[in-house]
C-alpha cells in the first residue's frame, strides 16, 4: 500500500487516506498504512502529523533504516533539529560506514549553527567516498558559514576539480569572493559550459546567476545582465509570476482596534527581536551589529511566524478567510502559539536575554507578531527600491521568491505592495517599529547601531562595532559580505544597469523619488550635525 504521494491527485490522496485510516482502526500497528498516512499528511505540509505516524511505525520496526531516514527528513522539515539528530544518531549506530548518514548528521549540525561539528561529519563521510564532489562542496560551505573563507574557497575548487560540472560548487565559488576580469572570463567559460551540458533548469539558472555575478565583479554590467535575465526566465513558475493577496488579507484582518483588544492575550516576553524588510535590504548587516552585543544572540532566519500565519489563511484567495480565522482565535490559542515559538527557538536563542529572528519576509507578519508578542521589538530595514529589487532579481533565491521576482514588472508591483503594507503596520501597531535606511546604515554605521541598541533598551557596548569577529554562522546570500568591513559599494549600483531595468522602474513608479527624498532628509540631518 506504500506509494509516492506526489504522483496522486487530491481525490486519489483522499481516497487512500480513508483506506489507510480504516486499516489502522482495525490494526493500529499496520506498517504500510502508517507509512502511507505519513506520506499523505506530509504532502499536506503537516510535518508534525507525519512525524506522529512515523514514530508509530518506528515502534513497530525499531531498526528500520528507511523509517529512521524519513523521521530525520520530517524532523528537519519541522525544524526540530534535536529530534533529527536523535534519529540520525541511531542510523549511524546501525550503519556506521554509510556516508549518507554521516553527511545527514553534518547537515543537521550545520542547520543548528554548529559548523565545525558539521565539518567533522562531512570529513568522515569524505574518507569513505574520497572522490565525492558533493562532500567537498559541503565542507567548503560549512567553512564559509563559519567565516573561514580561504578554506571554503579551497574546498570549492577541490570540488570543481573532482567534477567540473558540479554546479553547486561553481555557484558557491562565485559568491565566495570578488573576481577580477581574467578570473571572471575563466569562470564563465567553466560555468556556462556546465550549464549547456546540464538538463536541470534549476542548476542552469544558478550557473547563469553565477556568471552574471562574476562579470558584475569585473565591472562588465552589459555582459552580466543577459545572464541574470536568462536565469530568471528559467525560474518563472508554471502559470507565470503573481503577487499573493497578503496585502488585502492583512489590512482586513489586523487593525489597530483588533491589536488593542487582544493586547493582554499575547506573551509579554521581550526576548525575540524581529529584523525584517524586503530580501537583500540589509537585514544580515543589521543582525550582525545587534548580534555583536553581549545581551543578544543572532538567531538567523526562522520560518515559524510564516508557518503560523499561513495556517490561518494569510495567503488565502478566499475573501475574508484570514480575518475570520484570526477573529476565532482564543486568548489561550494566542498564548500557545507564542509559547510554541519560544520553545522552537530555544536551540538558537542561546543564554542571552534576547535573540534575533531576521527572516526578511516577516514584513508580512508584523501584525501577527504583535498579536503573539505585544512587547516585541521590530526593526524594519529599508533600501533604495531599484537597488533592492535589482539585487533580488540578480541573485538565486529559494523557489518561493521566484513566484514574484523572476519577472521585473511583477517584482515592482510586489515591492509596491510591500511598501503599502508597511504603511499599514505603522498606523496600527501600538508600539512603533525602529526604521533603518540601508544607505544611512553603511554611511553612518555607529550612529545607527547606537540608535538600534537604544531602541532595544540596552546599554551601548563598543564591541558592537566589531561585528566581523563574531563566531556565529551566517546562512544567507550575504555570508561573505557580512564579515567584511562596511562599504558603500552597493549604493546606487542599479545605475550601471539602468538601460536594462525599464520595466522595473516603471512598475515602481513614484516610490523611487519618494525614497530618494527621504534619504536627502537624512543627509541634511548629517550636514547639520
Amino acid at each position: 500500500m506504500q506509494l509516492k504521494a506526489r504522483d496522486l491527485t487530491t481525490m486519489q490522496r483522499m481516497s487512500m487516506m480513508r483506506q489507510a485510516e480504516a486499516i489502522l482502526q482495525r490494526d493500529p500497528r499496520q506498517i504500510d498504512a502508517l507509512l502511507t498516512m505519513a506520506s499523505l499528511v506530509g504532502m499536506e505540509h503537516s510535518s508534525t502529523q507525519a512525524l506522529d505516524y512515523l514514530k508509530r511505525a518506528l515502534a513497530v520496526r525499531k531498526k528500520d533504516t528507511d523509517i529512521l531516514q524519513r523521521l530525520v527528513s520530517a524532523s528537519l522539515e519541522a525544524q526540530l533539529y534535536d529530534e533529527a539528530r536523535k534519529y540520525n544518531r541511531k542510523l549511524c549506530e546501525l550503519e556506521p560506514r554509510n556516508p549518507n548518514h554521516l553527511r545527514s548528521m553534518g547537515m543537521i549540525h550545520e542547520n543548528q549553527g554548529r559548523s565545525h561539528q558539521a565539518i567533522e561529519y562531512f570529513v568522515k563521510a569524505l574518507k569513505l567516498v574520497p572522490d565525492s564532489a558533493k562532500l567537498m562542496h559541503d565542507i567548503g560551505r560549512a567553512y564559509a558559514l563559519a567565516g573561514e573563507h580561504e578554506k571554503s574557497i579551497d574546498y570549492y575548487n577541490r570540488s570543481i576539480k573532482a567534477d567540473p560540472d558540479y554546479g553547486m560548487a561553481l555557484y558557491s565559488l562565485s559568491s565566495a569572493k570578488k573576481f577580477t576580469a581574467d578570473e571572471a572570463a575563466e569562470f564563465v567559460s567553466l560555468a556556462n559550459g556546465a550549464a549547456e551540458r546540464s538538463d536541470n533548469p534549476m542548476l542552469q539558472a544558478n550557473l547563469y546567476y553565477a556568471c552574471g555575478k562574476v562579470l558584475d565583479d569585473a565591472k562588465q554590467p552589459n555582459e552580466a545582465f543577459p545572464f541574470f535575465a536568462k536565469a530568471n526566465e528559467l525560474r518563472i513558475p508554471e502559470g507565470g509570476c503573481r503577487v499573493p493577496p497578503f496585502l488585502k488579507n492583512s489590512v482586513s484582518a489586523i487593525t489597530r482596534p483588533y491589536l488593542e483588544m487582544r493586547r493582554a492575550e499575547g506573551n509579554p516576553s521581550r526576548q525575540p527581536v524581529f529584523i525584517l524588510g524586503m530580501p537583500r535590504s540589509g537585514t544580515t548587516l543589521t543582525e550582525s551589529l545587534c548580534g555583536a552585543h553581549s545581551q543578544i544572540t543572532a538567531g538567523d532566519e526562522q520560518m515559524y511566524m510564516t508557518s503560523y500565519s499561513r495556517h490561518f489563511g494569510r495567503d488565502s484567495d478566499v475573501e475574508g478567510a484570514y480575518r475570520q480565522n484570526l477573529e476565532k482565535l482564543t486568548g489561550a490559542e494566542i498564548r500557545e502559539l507564542a509559547d510554541d515559538y519560544l520553545k522552537r527557538c530555544e536551540g538558537i536563542a542561546g543564554d542571552t536575554p534576547h535573540f534575533t529572528d531576521k527572516l526578511p519576509h516577516n514584513f508580512i507578519n508584523v501584525g501577527f507578531i504583535a498579536l503573539l508578542f505585544p512587547n516585541a521589538k521590530i526593526i524594519h530595514v529599508r533600501r533604495h527600491p531599484i537597488d533592492n529589487c535589482f539585487s533580488i532579481y540578480s541573485n538565486s533565491m529559494q523557489d518561493f521568491h521566484n513566484r514574484y521576482k523572476a519577472d521585473m514588472t511583477n517584482l515592482g508591483i510586489y515591492y509596491r505592495q510591500y511598501l503599502q503594507l508597511m504603511d499599514h503596520w505603522r498606523k496600527v501597531l501600538p508600539n512603533p517599529m525602529h526604521e533603518v535606511y540601508y544607505e544611512d546604515l553603511v554611511a553612518n554605521t555607529e550612529f545607527n547601531a547606537r540608535a538600534m541598541i537604544d531602541y532595544l533598551g540596552l546599554e551601548w557596548e563598543d564591541g558592537v562595532m566589531d561585528r566581523t569577529g563574531s563566531q556565529r554562522s551566517v546562512k544567507t546570500l550575504s555570508q561573505w559580505q557580512v564579515r567584511q568591513p562596511v562599504y558603500q559599494t552597493s549604493r546606487g549600483k542599479w545605475r550601471q544597469y539602468e538601460k536594462h531595468l525599464a520595466p522595473l522602474i516603471e512598475a515602481l513608479g513614484p516610490n523611487v523619488a519618494a525614497y530618494e527624498a527621504e534619504l536627502a532628509n537624512l543627509e541634511s540631518r548629517d550636514a547639520a550635525q
